[in-house]
């Protein structure tokens, strides 16, 4: 899930004042892609949907700017929030320029705005609400957990609406078992449905240990009866096994069970993907 952002700039005021911290500038896209990395993977590693980008992905695709994606705005622009020297975020966006009888109707267009911590977050975005002339800040995709939510005095002035953003399918459901970190020790096994991959249909039984995770298939009863999907929609933390108990998308089997999964499978942070694809 993502959300979509649709602010009155004039409105969109921090709830509690803070003294600036470090300093915005404009870079050059052609000049971007070693700042601008090294912030995004920093994120990455820390925000489970994220992908890995290449040099090729940078250049050719999200720092690209052709006419053909403008779609009547201005040139993509970059601003890089630097705190003691060093980059600490950035925002890729462009402006629509429209004015009324004398008065901008201007939106400022964000493509992407990440940051590496709370302060780089609030710098980052005051920089986006300060821009001159501009009516409305828009968004089409930021993390559903957002801090900007916790962080502005009048939340409903963001406008957000919720979408979806991110979906996962198993193809080889041991390997993505076994690739993912948990939050705790413990045994969990599940009855999966799968009527087009049925590879991996069966009854997989989960162990976590100091060691890691292993999945095998196994004869055992199992804790929880669900379908593919529904188990893809836990793997990256976007919905819990209790959200899909209270959905009837699982059956409990044995009881604890759901908590059992869910402590297995809890994150920190609400799985996010920056791509449309």
């Amino acid at each position: 899930q993502a959300v979509r952002l649709d602010a009155d700039r004039d409105r969109a005021v921090f709830r509690l004042p803070a003294e600036p911290v470090g300093e915005a500038r404009l870079v050059p896209l052609d000049r971007a892609r070693e700042l601008v990395a090294d912030v995004y993977d920093r994120v990455r590693k820390e925000n489970a949907g994220m992908f890995a980008r290449s040099d090729a992905w940078w250049t050719q695709f999200r720092l690209a700017d052709p006419e053909h994606e403008r779609h009547g705005g201005g040139p993509l622009f970059c601003a890089v929030i630097e705190v003691d020297g060093a980059p600490e975020g950035y925002a890729l966006y462009r402006h629509d320029d429209s004015w009324e009888a004398g008065i901008p109707k201007s939106k400022l267009i964000i493509h992407e705005a990440i940051a590496t911590s709370p302060a780089a977050t609030r710098e980052l975005w005051r920089f986006l609400f300060g821009v001159d002339l501009i009516e409305r800040v828009v968004a089409s995709n930021l993390p559903i957990d957002h801090p900007l939510q916790l962080m502005v005095a009048d939340p409903r002035r963001l406008r957000l609406g919720l979408g979806d953003a991110l979906w996962v399918r198993f193809i080889d459901l041991e390997a993505a078992f076994t690739a993912r970190s948990y939050a705790a020790h413990g045994s969990l096994v599940l009855d999966v449905q799968d009527a087009f991959c049925g590879w991996t249909a069966g009854v997989w039984q989960l162990e976590v240990s100091s060691d890691g995770a292993q999945v095998t298939k196994t004869s055992r009863e199992p804790d929880l009866r669900l379908d593919t999907a529904d188990l893809a929609s836990t793997y990256l933390g976007g919905f819990s096994f209790a959200q899909l108990e209270r959905a009837g998308r699982l059956e409990v089997v044995r009881p604890g069970a759901v908590e059992r999964a869910d402590a297995l499978f809890r994150t920190p942070r609400a799985p996010w993907c920056p791509e449309v694809f």
